[in-house]
């Protein structure tokens, strides 16, 4: 994973110049003794974008983590890009998708229908059941798989080419000036930013690991 957390930095910086956010100390890296877990959070802002996140997690015997989201500042009407591979002994959890802001048919051609070329090279993963509070921001050619650990590889490249396509729309943005169209912007983010932060349930997963009250901190001061 700390290759594509490599390869994912070094495209957006061939995009967006990239401005270090420092965070507390206690939420930039999480510890146990003995190796058990270990867990770096990464924030950065640029132009365009609110809020650029990244961690690496590992965990014995065999979970490696990569997660990566890219909020646009909120007078672009752009999803929010999201990329987590989870990859377990025999697994690979995966989910890359633009998230939906808004599900009107000009919103799905603008976005959503290029997404459709790199989906289809990629539609051998098989769908895996999304949580409820998932399901109004997943898109239609989202990748939410579990697949077998030797599909790696091809994940790896499948998240490239999805963050490649998201960095030209993010290039080619272009600031609304409607301003009853900006604040339904911004409340799309807020209300997805709020699901994210109260159901995702990775934030009860990391509680039992390290403390709920350190993982509440994390997703709503880093990964949000």
């Amino acid at each position: 994973m700390d290759e594509l957390f490599n390869r994912v930095r070094q495209e957006i910086e061939k995009k967006v110049v990239l401005t270090p956010v420092t965070l507390q100390e206690e939420l930039a890296r999480v510890k146990l003794p003995l190796g058990l877990m270990d867990m770096h959070c990464y924030n950065f802002k640029g132009e365009k974008v609110r809020k650029i996140y990244f961690m690496r997690f590992k965990a014995v015997p065999s979970l490696d983590v990569f997660g990566a989201a890219i909020y646009p500042e909120p007078v672009f009407d752009l999803p929010v890009f999201v990329c987590d591979l989870s990859c377990t002994k025999k697994k690979v959890f995966t989910y890359i998708n633009f998230v939906l802001l808004f599900n009107d048919p000009s919103y799905l051609k603008k976005y959503i229908e290029p997404m459709k070329p790199v989906f289809e090279k990629y539609r051998q993963f098989p769908p895996h059941k999304a949580r409820d509070w998932m399901k109004p921001y997943l898109a239609p050619y989202s990748i939410y798989s579990m697949p077998e650990k030797n599909s790696l590889n091809e994940l790896r490249d499948c998240a490239m080419e999805y963050l490649t396509l998201y960095l030209d729309f993010l290039s080619q943005a272009e600031e609304i000036k409607d301003p009853t169209y900006r604040d339904a912007i911004e409340q799309a983010q807020k209300k997805y930013i709020h699901d994210l932060t109260t159901y995702d349930a990775s934030r009860k997963m990391l509680g039992r690991i390290i403390g709920m009250e350190r993982s509440e901190r994390i997703f709503h001061k880093v990964v949000s």
